[in-house]
């Protein structure tokens, strides 16, 4: 996706309330970390990806209140 979009657009999403079976839970965070440094992404990918893309998104579209 980063290679397609920019990784501006690529961000993790989740549902670990327990309503959708997903194939890792939370613990799982740290292979996916790996597997992205292992593709030689950029600690600021990374930081993007996991987590940064949408808390700049949500700041970027929420209202201030």
């Amino acid at each position: 996706m980063r290679d397609l979009v920019g990784i501006e657009y690529v961000a993790l999403g989740s549902d670990f309330d327990g309503a959708t079976t997903t194939m890792v839970d939370a613990s799982g965070m740290v292979l996916i970390t790996q597997a992205l440094m292992d593709e030689r992404f950029t600690n600021d990918e990374i930081r993007a990806v996991m987590g940064g893309n949408v808390i700049r998104v949500l700041t970027e579209t929420l209202p201030n209140g």
